[in-house]
């Protein structure tokens, strides 16, 4: 599509400008323009980003968007740093962006002096009751994940449910995205250690115990999925990944998920004791080590922290790249209990 490009001397003049304002930007190490909409469609006649131009131009502009390989979460490439509406000379509307990829930079833990593998929290001695206004978020791309499936695997859920559409922009998936959004008390709940003030409440955390162990199971039905748990903790968002359809595998990491939470949150105020906010921690399961462990951060001022340098090696763009889009431009609304949001491990 960079063709479109050449075909508007409004777009060109303004990527110039654009590429001229971001270059010095430390947190990329290369910055690169590109064409991320247009009215181009699939073998089916439906649009490949079925999303309306100009609320997804206002959403970019208003709040960065994640550059995914193959739409996968734990290889992040970059951001979306600026976009524009634009028709080019025969009439065709497109939007132009500004792209920030990472390429070589960042930082690790090791840098920072965090051992990433040392960090050691228990899972909290009590919780409180989760409020009635509680819900869970499910996210998925209808083009991926049949609807009909989503209900059937929502229809036991013990609390609210808002269901959100995904827009990924790659015509083939090579995966089956699903984000989960849950409420951060109920990841480090541990059903061997914590206690709740009711009867009640302790059961509200056992069924969403339960129904998400029932949802790992599940995922065997699947070709090649992918299950981001999502949660909101301090001003950071963090994301457990499970991979693949190996159930026994996921049951492991289910286990381990309590203590690797209350993990993040101490990770979370290690970086914040250094200066370093964090907006995003996304961790991945080590089956040999049968334990969670920090794939890389994002910092506030867009820097990625990471051990792995395979995410930070980008070249070049990738056939299979995408964004995090969602239908309607919205983004999900991750559950979050306010008041609460200074639990430590």
């Amino acid at each position: 599509m960079p063709d479109l490009i050449e075909k508007s001397n409004e777009a060109v003049a303004w990527l110039n400008e654009m590429m001229a304002a971001y270059s010095g930007n430390g947190a990329f190490g290369k910055v690169v323009s590109s064409v991320i909409w247009s009215g181009a469609k699939g073998p089916d006649g439906e649009l490949l980003v079925p999303l309306d131009p100009v609320a997804l131009v206002e959403n970019i502009n208003t709040t960065d968007y994640p550059l995914l390989n193959g739409h996968d979460p734990g290889f992040p490439l970059g951001k979306v740093l600026r976009a524009e509406v634009f028709a080019s000379s025969d009439g065709t509307k497109f939007v132009a962006a500004i792209l920030g990829l990472y390429a070589g930079t960042g930082i690790s833990f090791t840098d920072l002096g965090l051992d990433r593998a040392s960090v050691t929290a228990s899972s909290p001695a009590s919780l409180p009751v989760l409020p009635d206004t509680c819900w869970i978020n499910v996210a998925t791309d209808p083009r991926e994940i049949e609807p009909e499936w989503i209900e059937s695997a929502l229809h036991d859920a013990p609390l609210r449910v808002e269901h959100t559409e995904l827009s990924h922009n790659a015509l083939d998936a090579s995966h089956e995205l699903i984000r989960l959004g849950l409420v951060f008390l109920a990841l480090v709940w541990n059903p061997f250690v914590t206690s709740v003030a009711t009867e009640a409440g302790k059961a509200t955390y056992a069924g969403l115990h339960g129904w998400m162990r029932t949802l790992l199971k599940r995922l065997a039905e699947r070709k090649n999925p992918i299950l981001e748990v999502q949660s909101f903790h301090d001003e950071c968002r963090i994301s457990f990944v499970f991979r693949g359809n190996d159930v026994s595998r996921h049951y492991a990491a289910h286990e381990a998920l309590p203590r690797a939470a209350a993990q993040a949150a101490q990770l979370i105020a290690n970086l914040k004791n250094k200066g370093h906010d964090p907006r995003l921690i996304l961790y991945e399961f080590d089956p040999p080590d049968q334990r969670w462990f920090p794939s890389y951060a994002e910092l506030d001022d867009g820097r990625l922290i990471t051990d792995n340098v395979v995410l930070i090696a980008v070249e070049q763009l990738p056939s299979g790249l995408s964004l995090g889009l969602t239908r309607g431009g919205a983004r999900a609304r991750l559950p979050n209990v306010k008041g609460f949001s200074d639990l430590g491990p």
